[in-house]
């Protein structure tokens, strides 16, 4: 989908651009050509957006270079997650087609089908041509960096729907607002690069994170809250394949990755009022303590978190990663037998909550290494950090557990990209 924060100041975009405003001025009616300075610089801004959205698709090695555009948005009211003074975008794309033949449009007749920008072969090619990189792109200011959001799955049909919540600002929105504020600036300024290979292009310079919080589905207009959720988002290294992490440079250094030893189950024990147990508890099921069952442990255990009802079925993403025959509620049972002092929270939605007190503690981390000088990388349960820094990010991920949950959280060391 179209970014409408993305921008650039990379020389062929910005002469695109004067040539398409040169060539509306020549061609428009006579009272449409003198336009106030907010006016034009609101259509340079759309201009130069949608041209580096279709300059980042050919980047990235999208064929044919599309992106997916919504042309309704401009008839609804905006919201703070709108980019203001993006209304006429719809009008911005014929003038982007009319101008040489840059684009071609296909508009969308379904409802929550977006509509498509293609860039034409030749402006391809000369995208091509001038081989932007990461340096070139970056966020425009004023990007909302906590999001609301209720989210409805129709499972009948099998699709799902996520509403974004226009809510109005607390101190506690504002106090996350400032947090994430920090850590985005932390990262803007970061020496953070990806090592040459023959892969997909990377944009390094895309290091945007926000905050992500979950309405219930039930939740009635104006019981907004932000305790539900909160995990950080936005960072390309999270969608960064496994294989590739070990082209992660933090400073010219390789990283090291880090996350909570088993952290869902033990907050969910540290909120029933117990301690939780020292050892892996994903690999701690009579009948299922073998490695190759480990994977899939985890996700009955998250599916039983987040659920509010029994599980019958097993999770489609845990088939084949459990013993042949083993049914859900045969999964479901082993794992209460191991679990007994968290029947009361299994099954009771309690993963949202949980998940909150999870993003809390990542957050208390960040800030505390941004405090240290010391770049790190979120993922949503652990940080990917240089390999010098292993010993603090790890003081700092214990010392944010137990100032957030009051325990100090085990570290495991995943991997070491070295």
């Amino acid at each position: 989908m179209l970014d409408p924060y993305l921008t650039t100041s990379h020389g062929v975009i910005t002469v695109l651009v004067d040539n398409i405003m040169y060539d509306y001025q020549r061609n428009a009616p006579a009272r449409q050509r003198k336009m106030k300075q907010a006016d034009r610089l609101n259509l340079e801004a759309m201009l130069t957006t949608v041209l580096a959205n279709l300059a980042l698709a050919v980047a990235e090695g999208v064929d044919p270079p599309t992106i997916g555009v919504s042309l309704k948005a401009a008839k609804r009211k905006l919201t703070r997650y709108d980019r203001y003074g993006f209304t006429g975008l719809p009008r911005v794309l014929g003038l982007i087609g009319g101008s040489g033949g840059l684009l071609s449009l296909e508009r969308s007749s379904r409802k929550g089908v977006a509509s498509a920008v293609t860039a034409a072969p030749d402006f391809k090619a000369t995208l091509a041509r001038f081989k932007f990189k990461p340096e070139h792109f970056e966020v425009a200011e004023g990007r909302e960096t906590i999001w609301l959001s209720r989210l409805t799955r129709d499972y009948v049909s099998g699709t799902e729907q996520r509403e974004m919540i226009d809510y109005k600002d607390t101190e506690e929105t504002n106090r996350f607002r400032g947090e994430v504020v920090r850590i985005n600036e932390a990262l803007r300024k970061a020496d953070i690069a990806l090592a040459p290979e023959d892969g997909q292009t990377v944009i390094t310079s895309l290091r945007f994170l926000h905050r992500s919080f979950n309405l219930q589905p039930d939740a009635k207009e104006g019981t907004e809250r932000f305790d539900l959720g909160g995990r950080l988002f936005g960072g390309w290294w999270m969608n960064l394949p496994k294989e590739r992490r070990h082209l992660i440079r933090i400073s010219g250094e390789p990283v090291a990755d880090l996350d909570f030893a088993s952290m869902f189950l033990r907050l969910a024990f540290l909120e029933v009022g117990q301690r939780p147990p020292e050892s892996d508890l994903y690999a701690d099921i009579p009948g299922l303590r073998e490695a190759r069952w480990r994977a899939g442990v985890k996700k009955v255990v998250l599916a039983m978190l987040f659920r509010t009802s029994p599980l019958t079925r097993l999770p489609k993403d845990a088939k084949g990663l459990l013993p042949p025959r083993m049914s859900g509620e045969q999964a479901r049972s082993a794992i209460l037998k191991a679990f007994p002092a968290l029947e009361s929270i299994f099954e009771t939605g309690a993963g949202l909550r949980l998940m909150f007190s999870e993003s809390q503690i990542l957050i208390a981390a960040l800030l505390d290494l941004v405090d240290q000088n010391v770049p790190a990388l979120p993922m949503h349960d652990g940080l990917m950090v240089p390999i010098s820094k292993v010993s603090v990010a790890a003081r700092a991920m214990q010392d944010a557990a137990e100032k957030t949950v009051g325990f100090r959280l085990p570290i495991s060391l995943k991997a070491m990209y070295a």
